[in-house]
């Protein structure tokens, strides 16, 4: 499995950059454990703090690339050019868009892991990726009209799964594992970072579309730069072969019925993601138009309130995994979770104004931080089968990157109900989906 810590950006909605982030982390799975001793990946020495610093640096730059997109730029540019229709024009170009990043990432991922170029398998596939999204940036800035967005943003995503696919492996083939952990963490902070820098950043650059939306690449290719200088690639070792399109396809399958704990922990992700998504989609119209917000003021005031709420979801996060620990317990905390979430998504789909909006946001955020501190250890846990970790963790991260794609391409029927712009049903039916969660927890009998 190419390890990954999921991000977990928070800003008033934290699920929005938990969504994005761990989507990614779906598109640079690949179903195999990398060989970590072979001549071109030797068994990782100690990495030093120049090593890390780079190492977050690149991060936080990545995940500003595939976030102010998600969370900003284009909401903003979809109001500006098709304002009647923008929610349902919203949700066609981010769930296509992430339909092509879902498929393209554990192909590309696998490709990556056969790739036999001198310079390097994963720098080929980090450059390729920048190639693509600022290719997609310039198509989605330039877009006359929705159609050319979502083509642009499709182009986007597909380079969102390559730079994955080159830079999410390192964490395994050169970070020893008695470090992976906390490097891992300051990377989870560094995307936490870039999740908060997207609103502000999204804020002070909406004079210029081109400058917002290419801004994020361009820093990402000046950081990868560095990046490449100080982490060593090589070619894949002579002789690996890459599965076929029909391996890969069954390498993400498995048999509900013979692994039922390890089913309902994936459907309870699922729904739970799926519930949230709705909001971290939404969310920028949300303050436009029950609250009369400008573009400006919403992200700016998104950006500033950012911090409390990044307070929540990691004191959550890390007290969480503490007491989880030395409990030994995990379905208490996804419980926590569920309830939070659920909260959260009540509170705003009533809220009249911006400070209601926000206690519904930490709620959120909360939430996000009590599920992250224990629901990979949950999974790991139920693994089916060990010695397919690879198979079963790609499978796992689905069940954020499925909904990460479906949830905006539902939601515009659900808001266009009642004469459009019903926020309300759509933030409740998402709390609906997340109580789900705590019923497939319960349900779950491999662990406490």
């Amino acid at each position: 499995m190419n390890e990954h810590t999921p991000a977990t950006p928070a800003a008033v909605g934290a699920t929005a950059p938990v969504a994005a982030a761990e989507n990614a982390s779906a598109y640079a799975t690949a179903p195999a454990e990398p060989d970590l001793n072979t001549a071109a990946t030797p068994k990782p020495r100690k990495v030093s703090g120049w090593f890390i610093a780079v190492y977050m640096l690149t991060y936080f730059a990545l995940n500003l690339t595939m976030l102010l997109p998600a969370l900003f730029s284009i909401a903003y540019k979809v109001q500006l050019i098709d304002p009647a229709a923008k929610a349902t024009s919203l949700g066609i170009i981010i769930g296509v868009g992430s339909i092509f990043g879902l498929v393209a990432g554990p192909l590309f991922g696998v490709l990556s892991d056969a790739t036999r170029v001198l310079w390097g398998r994963r720098r080929t596939w980090h450059v390729a990726g920048i190639g693509l999204a600022a290719l997609g940036a310039s198509v989605t800035a330039a877009a006359p009209n929705t159609v050319v967005m979502v083509v642009g943003y499709a182009i986007a995503q597909l380079g969102v799964a390559a730079f994955s696919a080159g830079f999410n492996p390192i964490l395994a083939e050169r970070v020893p594992s008695y470090q992976r952990g906390k490097v891992g963490a300051l990377g989870g902070v560094s995307a936490s970072l870039a999740g908060v820098g997207a609103y502000l950043v999204g804020a002070q650059l909406t004079g210029n579309i081109f400058v917002l939306f290419l801004l994020p690449v361009a820093l990402f290719l000046l950081v990868s730069i560095l990046f490449f200088v100080t982490v060593p690639d090589a070619p894949a070792p002579e002789g690996t072969a890459a599965p076929s399109v029909s391996e890969l396809a069954r390498s993400f399958v498995f048999n509900p019925k013979n692994f039922p704990d390890f089913a309902m922990v994936w459907l309870g992700k699922f729904l739970l993601q799926f519930g949230f998504t709705f909001f971290s989609t939404y969310q920028l119209y949300l303050l436009l138009d029950r609250l009369g917000f400008t573009p400006t003021q919403a992200a700016g005031q998104l950006g500033l309130v950012s911090g409390l709420s990044l307070l929540a979801m990691m004191g959550f996060a890390v007290g969480g995994g503490f007491l989880s620990d030395k409990l030994r317990r995990r379905k208490p905390f996804i419980y926590t979770a569920s309830v939070l979430i659920v909260s959260g998504l009540a509170v705003v789909s009533i809220a009249p104004d911006f400070v209601t909006i926000v206690i519904g946001g930490v709620l959120l955020s909360a939430g996000v931080g009590a599920f992250t501190s224990v629901d990979l250890a949950m999974a790991t846990d139920l693994l089916p089968e060990r010695n397919k970790a690879g198979k079963y963790m790609g499978i796992y991260y689905l069940s954020s990157g499925i909904p990460g794609a479906l949830a905006p391409l539902v939601a515009p029927t659900i808001l266009m109900i009642g004469g459009g712009a019903n926020y309300t049903l759509l933030f409740l039916f998402g709390a609906a989906l997340a109580l789900g969660t705590i019923i497939t927890t319960w349900r779950i009998r491999g662990v406490r």
